[in-house]
């Protein structure tokens, strides 16, 4: 597939609020998994980042370490097991265990790699979000969020641009325990990274954006001119 971007990788961060109804316990959107699935499977080189949703965000929220990392290695089975039927080869990279180092390695071997927020043995939080922006930095790509939102809202619409933080937080789950757009969108303009946040539920949207359609919010430095 031709890199219409001009970037050299696709990195996705799939919002826990997408793949889950962070609401309910344990509820995983199976439909829309293989639906992500079958629009992404055309981009390669391409890193995949997932969130917790209402598994691993609903445990951590109670503070039980060792439930967090059981809740998140089952959504992270579910999701690997629906993108390996749709002919992806995908491999897992806990949150906990993520180095850039090892994220090459898995793209040397021709794998999609599946990284996803975690705990570590002394209980700190680690967040997707991070780890997406960690990434689109070091290889100086677009980090693509794929949210349950149509984008960042300012005075109630979606704006196209955003360079500066001082937005609405949209943030409406009770046990998100990474912080809600705000933080997000603070943490892509600090590191200077160039992000789309977009409606991850309509159909057809990942693969526009993937694609380098005009959709969601793009957030960038004022002096990023890429």
């Amino acid at each position: 597939m031709g890199l219409k971007l001009g970037f050299a990788y696709r990195i996705i961060k799939l919002g826990g609020s997408l793949i889950t109804n962070k609401n309910i316990p344990y509820s995983f959107n199976e439909e829309i998994v293989r639906r992500i699935a079958r629009e992404v499977k055309k981009f390669y080189p391409l890193i995949i980042i997932h969130g917790g949703g209402s598994f691993g965000h609903y445990e951590a929220s109670k503070g039980d370490k060792i439930k967090t990392v059981i809740a998140m290695q089952e959504l992270n089975l579910k999701i690997m097991k629906i993108f390996y039927d749709e002919g992806i080869n995908v491999f897992p990279l806990p949150g906990r265990f993520f180095s850039i180092d090892i994220v090459k390695r898995y793209l040397q071997e021709r794998l999609v790699p599946v990284i996803y927020g975690d705990i570590t043995e002394s209980g700190k939080i680690i967040s997707g979000d991070d780890i997406a922006i960690l990434l689109g930095k070091e290889f100086n790509s677009r980090v693509f969020f794929a949210t349950d939102v149509d984008g960042v809202f300012i005075n109630g619409r979606v704006a196209k641009e955003v360079n500066s933080p001082f937005i609405d937080d949209l943030s409406s789950s009770s046990f998100d325990v990474t912080g809600g757009m705000k933080a997000k969108i603070q943490k892509i303009l600090e590191n200077c990274i160039e992000a789309l946040i977009f409606n991850g539920r309509i159909e057809g949207n990942i693969y526009k954006a993937l694609e380098g359609k005009d959709i969601g919010t793009l957030v960038r430095c004022k002096n990023d001119n890429k």
